[in-house]
């Protein structure tokens, strides 16, 4: 089981680190003065990644795979919430003044939380290598407890890298800067947050 966990931390973290939807709206809610949002959007990417773990184990997600239908539904589902916040995102007049105190109604009336279960529950790139990590990585053969053991490390260490990830980009020069240059950022996340929807929703079937 060591060498496993040791690959499965591996490859989940390399997958984390390839920027996407997940990174980026980290970064987003990051940029805040108070820790408290980024921490519910990583709790949110993490509950998707429970979902994802346990569509795998159940055999969900091979049947999400091998349907074109339900493959397209997830896909323009994600693709809609993406482009969606990404619209937000340029809409927004500024997210947090320099001493925190005024917030624009679209970054006060955003749900950090949600904004991070939808963007990797919905995301069906997450569901396929989650799907891979259980087939290859992982015997299929193996007991279903493992299975589980697994999943839970794996969502831990999505927490665990995420919350040090943002930790290192919220140091004080780095958040005075996101914070004095708030609508560029939010202007630059609309157009990336789009651009990653569009991707997606003309991207071919697996």
């Amino acid at each position: 089981m060591a060498a496993t966990l040791l690959v499965l931390a591996s490859v989940t973290f390399i997958a984390m680190m390839s920027p996407g939807p997940d990174m980026l709206m980290v970064i987003k809610h990051g940029s805040a003065k108070e820790r408290w949002p980024v921490v519910a959007c990583i709790a949110g990417i993490c509950c998707g990644v429970t979902v994802h773990v346990a569509f795998s184990i159940l055999g969900i997600a091979v049947v999400i795979s091998t349907s074109a239908t339900l493959f397209t539904i997830l896909k323009i589902a994600g693709s809609a919430y993406l482009i969606y916040i990404g619209v937000k995102s340029l809409l927004s007049t500024g997210g947090l003044s320099l001493d925190g105190t005024n917030q624009s109604a679209a970054k006060k009336h955003s749900t950090p939380f949600r904004d991070g279960l939808f963007c990797n529950v919905l995301n069906p790139k997450v569901t396929m290598f989650i799907l891979a990590v259980f087939t290859k990585i992982i015997e299929p053969s193996t007991p279903v407890d493992d299975k589980i053991i697994y999943g839970i490390f794996m969502v831990f260490e999505v927490f665990i890298v995420w919350n040090i990830f943002i930790t290192l980009v919220r140091t004080k020069l780095v958040l005075g800067f996101m914070q004095r240059f708030q609508v560029a950022i939010d202007r630059i996340t609309g157009v990336v947050l789009i651009g990653f929807g569009g991707a997606l929703a003309l991207e071919e079937n697996i």
